[in-house]
């Protein structure tokens, strides 16, 4: 597989000229950084991703993880670098400093689970589940508990997990049948999870699950579920692991892909229960998990991202050095010079850079949303992260299994073998669209949970702040930003109709709604790329005009490929306005019997 290098020039740009780096500095509860700080951080993190995670990627893929004799291993190799992520404190980035963190902004480890990603899917998967796990404890439970859990799991001592699905209950989470028996301070867990990525492995002496249960008596579905700390071993109060609690691995998934993440079976309560702490309110446990999971959502179109710069790496290797065919003069040349392959990589690049400036963007409004002083300010963001996870966990993920795919397209045949590792990539990328909720679930959550519940008002903000950064691309000069600001203008125009349409029919007709939800999303994923793309457009131009720039290189490729997204990207907005509205009514008013 070829080796993964950090796009550090477009994480820069992105974060110090697109989002805002300096945005930051108006945040006092945060740790304070400079640009030098963050140059520094992504050139530790860019060397620890490609020398150390990146060599084990398909490694791993080949070895996998295994179970034998009730023992969960990982892929030579994986051990090693785990203690070493850990020593170097990355685990610790995004944690509270109040329970040993390092209290980085949101944006900046964002960029540094990007780089994660891209090295190694499976191994970065670990780290993702623990940072959701130390969020939702952070939020969520007792001071007496995170004194003995938190401190642990922000070291990297112990990883986090999510046990949530259970055989015969998927994504209908109400329909779990595990259960938690009251005994003292604690409960007695018993019951079966299945699909709990990192459940059990040898990387640390400790898992934490954090885990879904029914009490006695609790109402029936969602509204009777509670939520659980479950650890593989028992703790002191100093939190030093004692006996092994009631929980074994069962077995662990055979997948398509992220062979090195073990996917397990564990049960529950084989003989007295596994002792339980409850988190949060009895009956209120979604709620609870709800902190996990949408900020494990955002995680997973992260790794989206992730995946598909490596996939867009690959192939611009791939095609820069594969020499097949004569251009018209005859001469044998490498695949880059034929246009169609040009094509793909041109629509890979300019997908993957809008992927990176919405996530980007996205996370410094998680850090708005949590620290700005003007309550109003954070309310502003809260709506802003809450309307645009389920995009980035669909929409990014969606580009990934799409650029994954161009990737073995550019490889010809030797992407379908398996020692190019393209077919990697791409069995890899393709769980990230199903788990923490498949992405038609997530658009149908984009449409009920933040469509309606605002009457469509964030959404009319994001289509209101286009408008006047339309009024600002008006002024400028410039065939390639006329263009660029002419197809935003009709694909806005297109997201505009669509959601006003979508709101009408969600509250006429839910179930058209629901059928139109997935070009929905999609519609919104495009058009708010195309705007973030435009945005870099308008200030490539504008450092053009300084004539002393050191790599005006970078700043061209970005016009052009802000270019070929409005061209060749856009245009599809048209296509899936109108798949949203009346081909959503068409598919929810066909019969059953004609399927």
């Amino acid at each position: 597989m070829s080796d993964y290098c950090p796009p550090y020039a477009d994480m820069q740009f992105v974060l110090e000229e697109l989002v805002g780096l300096e945005t930051l500095g108006t945040l006092p509860s945060l740790a304070k950084i400079s640009a030098e700080d963050v140059v520094e951080i992504l050139n530790q993190a860019g060397r620890f991703g490609s020398e150390i995670l990146s060599p084990l990627n398909q490694i791993g893929d080949q070895e996998g993880a295994k179970l034998k004799n009730g023992v969960v291993s990982t892929p030579a190799g994986f051990q090693k670098a785990y203690k070493a992520y850990q020593r170097a404190g990355w685990g610790k980035a995004s944690a509270k400093i109040a329970f040993g963190g390092q209290g980085l902004p949101r944006l900046i480890t964002t960029v540094l689970f990007e780089i994660w990603n891209s090295a190694n899917l499976s191994f970065a998967l670990c780290n993702t589940l623990t940072d959701s796990a130390v969020t939702l404890l952070t939020k969520h439970a007792t001071p007496e508990l995170q004194t003995i859990w938190l401190p642990r799991l922000v070291s990297g001592d112990w990883t986090g997990a999510m046990a949530i699905t259970e055989p015969q209950a998927g994504s209908d989470v109400g329909a779990l049948n595990c259960s938690a028996i009251p005994d003292g301070k604690v409960f007695r867990i018993k019951g079966q999870k299945n699909y709990i990525s990192w459940g059990d492995h040898d990387l640390t002496d400790n898992i934490v699950h954090l885990l879904l249960a029914r009490i006695p008596d609790s109402p029936h579905g969602s509204n009777g579920i509670s939520l659980f700390l479950v650890p593989k071993f028992l703790t002191n109060q100093k939190g030093e692991v004692g006996e092994r609690n009631e929980m074994r691995c069962l077995s662990i998934e055979k997948k398509l892909g992220i062979h090195a993440s073990p996917t397990c079976v564990i049960e529950y309560g084989s003989n007295k229960g596994a002792l339980g702490w409850l988190i949060g309110e009895k009956n209120r446990g979604l709620s609870a998990m709800f902190t996990m999971m949408n900020t494990a959502r955002l995680a997973i179109g992260h790794q989206g991202l992730g995946i598909a710069e490596r996939a867009f790496q690959q192939a611009r290797n791939f095609a820069n050095s594969r020499v097949q065919g004569r251009n018209q003069k005859g001469k044998l040349v490498p695949i880059i010079n034929h246009p169609d392959v040009r094509r793909m990589l041109l629509s890979m690049k300019a997908q993957v850079e809008a992927m990176r400036a919405l996530c980007y963007d996205t996370a410094l409004s998680v850090d708005l949303s949590e620290n700005h002083q003007d309550s109003k300010i954070r309310a502003l963001h809260k709506g802003r992260v809450a309307l645009l996870t389920p995009i980035i966990k669909a929409w990014c993920t969606d580009r990934a299994v799409e650029i994954a795919s161009i990737n073995i397209q550019v490889h010809g045949g030797a992407g379908y073998i398996e020692q190019t590792g393209a077919a990697q990539l791409y069995r890899d990328a393709r769980i990230t669209p199903i788990y923490e909720g498949t992405n038609g679930i997530q658009a149908i959550d984009l449409i009920r949970r933040r469509l309606i519940s605002d009457d469509g008002f964030m959404m009319n903000v994001l289509i209101e702040e286009m408008r006047q950064f339309d009024g600002i691309l008006s002024t400028v000069k410039g065939n390639e930003l006329i263009s660029i600001r002419g197809r935003l203008a009709e694909s806005g125009a297109a997201l505009s109709r669509a959601t006003h349409q979508i709101l009408n029919a969600a509250k006429i007709n839910p179930e058209n709604a629901d059928a139109g939800a997935v070009p929905y999303l999609c519609l919104a994923g495009t058009v708010l790329g195309g705007y973030h793309m435009a945005r870099a457009a308008l200030i490539a131009d504008t450092k053009l005009s300084n004539k002393k720039l050191d790599n005006p290189k970078f700043y061209e490729a970005k016009i052009s490929t802000a270019l070929n997204f409005s061209e060749n990207i856009l245009p599809k907005t048209a296509a899936l306005e109108k798949a949203a509205t009346s081909g959503g009514a068409v598919v929810a008013n066909t019969r059953i019997d004609l399927i």
